[in-house]
């Protein structure tokens, strides 16, 4: 009796131990060098619309495509941290490593610690997720909230108390109001209760004393907190729709891709993907032969494939149906439960060194892209193009900008509003002209394609003159500066 409490001892020491070494690791790689690479445009709008009253943040984000929280975050923590590049990534710095001590704990409710201990070392070292965690934008938002309403139903299914149910309802809040991604996964995990709620009905015969009954009515709360911005986004999602979106048809290409994107190697998910089949196929086994014995883990399976593939299969069908929504980082906060499904399959083996050894395969298969994560991989440089520009420039020069949607970036680098123009949304290259008496002698062509770039050289810069400056940025222009003929 003494050797078992003492061996119960030694273990529970070593996950805290472990637990605590694989949270630390996850500080440190998502907040180390938060400022190496340049704000891009979407981390510039998000300072932006944060920037001002907190009625103007929410008129600001009212016109686009998803909900306020990450921007309200920012509103709160830009009067004591500053907006600096370091300052504004801290919050999702944080978030990300919340996430991996929230996977700790869904691996721990629906198996045990050691479940835990895995998918969070997995988590930790994602490439993926430390990118987005390293990132002025919603992303580590999305996956800890999401973390946090998984965490909370999963807890409500298995014993419905006071405590678990407002945690759902205010997670539900969080989660819906991270990014409008969140209501793929929302819906599913909402539909899969409301299956289990009415199973309970019908066979008790009573709305109370169900689980699953409570857990709709917590989700329900979470849903009428969201409803008045769900009408915004309703609006906006029918001027997308009018509009059109920039992402890809999703072809067995674009899916390769986004494969490699999130899990930074075909090996890895191909790897990860088997020891999830292995959990699925082993409980599905364990509940035919062993009627009702293993209902509780089968309700979390339920739960837990809805969470993770609801994401992937709406956004998909719609892509395919509609138009194209299935982006890689939209998905981040199904990564961690797909790494949770992996890890389930792989203690469900019961081998003692599978766990270890899976972590050490996933380093091994994803060590470049961790390691081009960390130290090579790079956001369009408009942090070097405006020191370019100001080296460049005289005292009174003003800069023209094509196009005008990147204004946010320009502005937060030049901190000048009056020092540049951003040109309309429906101008041509072939427009483009710079009023030299007012001291316009410079534009600065971004995300443009090969023939806006050409028009827009020759519109204002002569033709052999090579660029003032060319730093990264995406399309044909990149981050492109050019000076002004003189007999403009």
């Amino acid at each position: 009796m003494l050797q078992t409490d003492m061996r119960r001892e030694t273990g529970s020491v070593f996950n805290s131990l472990s637990l605590a070494a694989v949270l630390l690791i996850s500080a440190v790689l998502r907040f180390v060098n938060l400022d190496r690479t340049s704000l891009w445009y979407d981390e510039a709008v998000s300072w932006s619309q944060s920037n001002g009253s907190f009625s103007e943040l929410l008129t600001a984000v009212s016109a686009d495509n998803y909900p306020p929280l990450h921007n309200i975050i920012l509103w709160l923590t830009m009067p004591f941290l500053g907006d600096s590049e370091i300052a504004l990534r801290v919050p999702s710095a944080i978030l990300g490593t919340i996430a991996v001590w929230l996977t700790y704990l869904v691996g721990r409710s629906i198996g045990s610690q050691r479940l835990g201990l895995l998918a969070a070392a997995l988590l930790c070292f994602s490439p993926f997720h430390i990118w987005y965690s390293t990132e002025a934008r919603m992303y580590a938002l999305l996956a800890t909230c999401g973390l946090g309403f998984l965490l909370s139903v999963l807890n409500v299914l298995k014993q419905p108390s006071r405590k678990w149910l407002v945690l759902l309802t205010i997670f539900g809040a969080l989660f819906l109001y991270s990014h409008i991604y969140a209501l793929l996964a929302f819906a599913p995990v909402g539909l899969t209760c409301a299956a289990y709620a009415l199973r309970d009905v019908i066979k008790n015969r009573s709305l109370t004393g169900s689980p699953a009954v409570a857990a709709c009515i917590a989700m329900g709360a979470s849903a009428i907190a969201f409803f008045p911005w769900l009408l915004i986004l309703a609006g906006r999602a029918r001027s997308v729709a009018a509009d059109g979106f920039w992402i890809a048809f999703p072809d067995l290409n674009f899916l390769k891709n986004m494969a490699f994107a999130i899990s930074g190697s075909l090996e890895l998910i191909i790897l990860l993907l088997g020891f999830a089949a292995i959990f699925l196929v082993k409980l599905i086994y364990e509940t035919a032969i062993r009627s009702g014995n293993a209902t509780r883990s089968s309700q979390n399976l339920a739960i837990l494939l809805a969470y993770t593939f609801g994401p992937l299969v709406l956004a998909y069908v719609y892509s395919v149906l509609v138009q194209p929504i299935l982006f890689d980082r939209y998905l981040i906060a199904a990564w961690p439960g797909f790494l949770l499904l992996a890890s389930a399959g792989a203690c469900s083996l019961q081998i003692r060194l599978l766990p270890p050894a899976l972590i050490a395969a996933s380093l091994i298969l994803s060590y470049s892209e961790l390691s081009f994560t960390l130290t090579d991989k790079i956001r369009p440089e408009w942090r070097e193009i405006v020191q370019d520009y100001r080296e460049q420039k005289m005292p009174n020069d003003k800069l023209v900008l094509y196009k005008g949607f990147a204004a946010p970036a320009l502005e937060y680098y030049l901190r000048e509003p009056s020092a540049f123009k951003a040109t309309e949304k429906s101008m041509q290259p072939a427009e483009l002209s710079l009023d030299t008496e007012s001291g316009e002698r410079w534009l600065l062509v971004v995300h443009s394609n090969a023939a806006e770039t050409e028009a827009a050289t020759r519109a204002v810069s002569n033709k052999d003159k090579p660029p003032a400056a060319q730093r990264f940025g995406w399309g044909a222009s990149g981050l492109r500066l050019l000076k002004g003929r003189t007999d403009q």
